[in-house]
């Protein structure tokens, strides 16, 4: 993950959204006093709450075996 001081995204705020939604690779900014936020396309968003839905309810294991299983038969 590439990472940008909070003045880089103030200047060029637009080009690096745009990176972050055709890339769908999310980005870093550094904020004062060490902190930091990450931002991240809508889709790549929506996939992390799908992960993190089914690891919440033990599903996870199920899923993935079920992937493991139709990538051995594809």
């Amino acid at each position: 993950m590439k990472t940008y001081q909070l003045a880089k995204l103030h200047a060029h705020t637009k080009q690096l959204l745009h990176q972050v939604a055709a890339t769908q690779q999310a980005i870093e900014i550094r904020l004062p006093a060490k902190h930091s936020v990450v931002v991240m396309s809508k889709d790549r968003y929506a996939q992390l709450l799908e992960l993190n839905y089914l690891w919440e309810t033990g599903s996870l294991p199920a899923a993935l075996q079920q992937l493991d299983l139709e990538s051995d038969v594809g």
